[in-house]
Protein backbone atom coordinates (compact mmCIF):
# COMPACT_ATOMS: atom_id res chain seq x y z
CA UNK A 1 0.00 0.00 0.00
CA UNK A 2 1.24 3.50 -0.78
CA UNK A 3 1.59 6.37 1.62
CA UNK A 4 1.71 10.11 1.03
CA UNK A 5 2.96 13.43 2.28
CA UNK A 6 0.37 16.11 1.57
CA UNK A 7 1.98 19.51 1.24
CA UNK A 8 -1.05 21.62 0.35
CA UNK A 9 -4.70 21.11 -0.52
CA UNK A 10 -5.44 24.29 -2.46
CA UNK A 11 -7.88 24.86 -5.29
CA UNK A 12 -7.46 27.23 -8.21
CA UNK A 13 -9.92 30.00 -9.16
CA UNK A 14 -12.03 27.56 -11.19
CA UNK A 15 -12.37 25.18 -8.26
CA UNK A 16 -10.04 22.55 -9.67
CA UNK A 17 -7.69 20.87 -7.28
CA UNK A 18 -4.26 22.47 -7.18
CA UNK A 19 -3.02 20.25 -4.40
CA UNK A 20 0.62 19.34 -4.01
CA UNK A 21 1.56 16.00 -2.55
CA UNK A 22 4.03 13.16 -2.93
CA UNK A 23 3.07 9.48 -2.90
CA UNK A 24 5.52 6.75 -1.93
CA UNK A 25 5.83 3.03 -1.52
CA UNK A 26 5.75 2.16 2.18
CA UNK A 27 9.52 1.54 2.47
CA UNK A 28 10.49 4.86 0.91
CA UNK A 29 7.88 6.69 2.98
CA UNK A 30 9.32 5.23 6.18
CA UNK A 31 12.91 6.10 5.24
CA UNK A 32 11.91 9.72 4.55
CA UNK A 33 9.49 10.28 7.42
CA UNK A 34 11.53 8.57 10.11
CA UNK A 35 14.75 10.20 8.87
CA UNK A 36 12.99 13.56 9.04
CA UNK A 37 11.43 12.84 12.45
CA UNK A 38 14.85 12.06 13.92
CA UNK A 39 16.09 15.56 13.02
CA UNK A 40 13.53 17.48 15.09
CA UNK A 41 15.17 19.23 18.04
CA UNK A 42 13.88 18.83 21.62
CA UNK A 43 12.50 22.38 21.47
CA UNK A 44 10.49 21.49 18.33
CA UNK A 45 8.34 18.71 19.80
CA UNK A 46 5.13 20.73 19.36
CA UNK A 47 5.83 21.03 15.64
CA UNK A 48 6.82 17.37 15.47
CA UNK A 49 3.44 16.39 16.92
CA UNK A 50 1.59 18.73 14.54
CA UNK A 51 3.44 17.39 11.50
CA UNK A 52 2.97 13.72 12.35
CA UNK A 53 -0.49 13.94 13.95
CA UNK A 54 -2.39 12.10 11.21
CA UNK A 55 0.20 9.32 11.04
CA UNK A 56 0.92 8.86 14.75
CA UNK A 57 -2.33 9.62 16.53
CA UNK A 58 -5.00 9.06 13.90
CA UNK A 59 -3.31 6.03 12.31
CA UNK A 60 -3.64 7.38 8.78
CA UNK A 61 -1.31 6.43 5.95
CA UNK A 62 -0.17 10.00 5.34
CA UNK A 63 1.28 13.17 6.77
CA UNK A 64 -0.74 16.34 6.15
CA UNK A 65 1.43 19.46 6.13
CA UNK A 66 -1.47 21.55 4.80
CA UNK A 67 -2.81 21.82 8.34
CA UNK A 68 0.31 23.20 10.03
CA UNK A 69 1.58 26.74 10.58
CA UNK A 70 4.29 28.32 8.44
CA UNK A 71 6.64 28.07 11.42
CA UNK A 72 6.13 24.31 11.81
CA UNK A 73 6.22 23.83 8.05
CA UNK A 74 9.69 25.36 7.97
CA UNK A 75 10.81 23.29 10.94
CA UNK A 76 9.69 20.24 8.94
CA UNK A 77 11.60 21.44 5.86
CA UNK A 78 14.78 21.93 7.88
CA UNK A 79 14.41 18.50 9.49
CA UNK A 80 13.73 16.93 6.10
CA UNK A 81 16.84 18.54 4.60
CA UNK A 82 18.97 17.45 7.57
CA UNK A 83 17.57 13.94 7.41
CA UNK A 84 18.40 13.67 3.72
CA UNK A 85 21.95 14.93 4.29
CA UNK A 86 22.47 12.38 7.07
CA UNK A 87 21.02 9.54 5.01
CA UNK A 88 23.15 10.44 1.98
CA UNK A 89 26.31 10.60 4.09
CA UNK A 90 25.75 7.32 5.95
CA UNK A 91 23.35 5.21 3.88
CA UNK A 92 21.74 4.29 7.19
CA UNK A 93 18.04 4.56 8.01
CA UNK A 94 16.76 6.28 11.15
CA UNK A 95 16.35 2.87 12.77
CA UNK A 96 20.01 1.95 12.11
CA UNK A 97 19.75 -0.27 9.02
CA UNK A 98 22.59 0.17 6.52
CA UNK A 99 21.10 0.10 3.02
CA UNK A 100 22.68 -0.99 -0.25
CA UNK A 101 23.99 1.79 -2.49
CA UNK A 102 21.24 1.27 -5.09
CA UNK A 103 18.52 1.73 -2.45
CA UNK A 104 20.25 4.81 -1.05
CA UNK A 105 20.45 6.32 -4.54
CA UNK A 106 16.78 5.60 -5.27
CA UNK A 107 15.53 6.87 -1.90
CA UNK A 108 17.74 9.96 -2.18
CA UNK A 109 16.16 10.86 -5.52
CA UNK A 110 12.65 10.53 -4.07
CA UNK A 111 13.61 12.53 -0.97
CA UNK A 112 15.21 15.28 -3.06
CA UNK A 113 12.04 15.60 -5.14
CA UNK A 114 10.01 16.01 -1.95
CA UNK A 115 12.31 18.81 -0.81
CA UNK A 116 11.84 20.57 -4.16
CA UNK A 117 8.07 20.40 -3.62
CA UNK A 118 8.44 21.72 -0.07
CA UNK A 119 10.51 24.64 -1.35
CA UNK A 120 7.74 25.45 -3.86
CA UNK A 121 5.19 25.98 -1.07
CA UNK A 122 4.53 29.66 -0.21
CA UNK A 123 5.06 28.98 3.48
CA UNK A 124 8.69 28.22 2.73
CA UNK A 125 9.09 31.68 1.24
CA UNK A 126 7.76 33.24 4.43
CA UNK A 127 10.73 31.87 6.35
CA UNK A 128 13.16 33.77 4.16
CA UNK A 129 11.49 37.17 4.53
CA UNK A 130 13.24 39.68 6.83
Amino acid sequence: MGRAIIISLDHDATGHSASLSAAYATGVFEVITEGTRKQFKPTEQGCLRACFLRLDEEFQEYINLDEISAECFNVFVRACESGLANYQATGTTAWGFKQEEAWVHSNTLEWSELIKKLHADPRYELARLP
